[in-house]
């Protein structure tokens, strides 16, 4: 759990590099990079300021180096302008929004269109309002429908169905609490549906092993096999 944040440089070279520093209640130090170009460190709360300053200069390459593919590989979506003819994206596929006029009714597909009728298409406000609610709708229905399928796996490890909730998350997929609730970022509906399931299923396993260790990692393997696949396959998706 997150306690408190810094800000500190990291110079490599030429460059100078924002990262913030996290005290966790982690037992390792863990870099984060995320597709805003923002760096974060979470650091053990018993570690000495210069250890954790010494440990994270040593991956100080690898930092630089992950910004760069960032940069080039997954550049940051342009805002959405919520008009017709822009790309959305619902389980790995892609729709064209369509706004069109008429009584105001909930966003639905009609074949490749996401399709928004509203008495004032001209209205950003409305349209964007629609089809986020139509995002929310579509992510409570699919995390609801694949978190069973997981619990199916998981409850022969001892693994009770959790509680769900969802929310925008800026940096993350997913989260648990040692209450037992699981938080899913509305925005993985995005996603195709094998990585809607590592992400559950690795949130499960959280549940019981609270870190990223050999023991949380044997028991992600036995729940779900190929999960390396599926992190591999969801580190190369970029959400809108």
């Amino acid at each position: 759990m997150k306690t408190s944040s810094s800000a500190h440089v990291l110079e490599y070279g030429a460059r100078r590099i924002i990262y913030h520093l996290h005290r966790s209640n982690g037992k390792r130090l863990r870099i984060v990079i995320s597709p805003d170009l923002t760096v974060d460190a979470y650091a053990p709360k018993k570690a000495s300021p210069h250890k954790v300053s010494e440990a994270v200069q040593k991956k100080a390459a690898w930092i630089t180096k992950t910004l760069d593919h960032v940069e080039m590989y997954h550049p940051l979506p342009t805002p959405k302008k919520f008009i017709s003819g822009e790309t959305f994206v619902y389980l790995g596929r892609q729709y064209r929004l369509k706004v069109v006029s008429g009584p105001r009714q909930p966003a639905k597909l009609h074949g490749r269109y996401l399709r928004v009728q509203s008495d004032n298409h001209g209205d950003v406000r409305r349209v964007r309002s629609a089809v986020d609610d139509w995002y929310r709708q579509r992510a409570s229905e699919t995390f609801g429908r694949y978190l069973g399928k997981c619990c199916a796996v998981t409850s022969r490890h001892g693994i009770h169905k959790p509680v769900l909730s969802m929310r925008i998350m800026r940096r993350r997929w997913g989260s648990c609490a040692p209450s037992g609730r699981i938080t899913l970022n509305v925005k993985l509906v995005q996603v195709p549906v094998h990585c809607i399931e590592y992400v559950i299923m690795h949130e499960l396993c959280h549940l019981v092993h609270h870190d990223h260790g050999p023991r949380f990692r044997g028991l992600l393997t036995r729940c779900l096999p190929d999960w390396r696949e599926r992190k591999k396959a969801l580190a190369s998706v970029q959400i809108t």
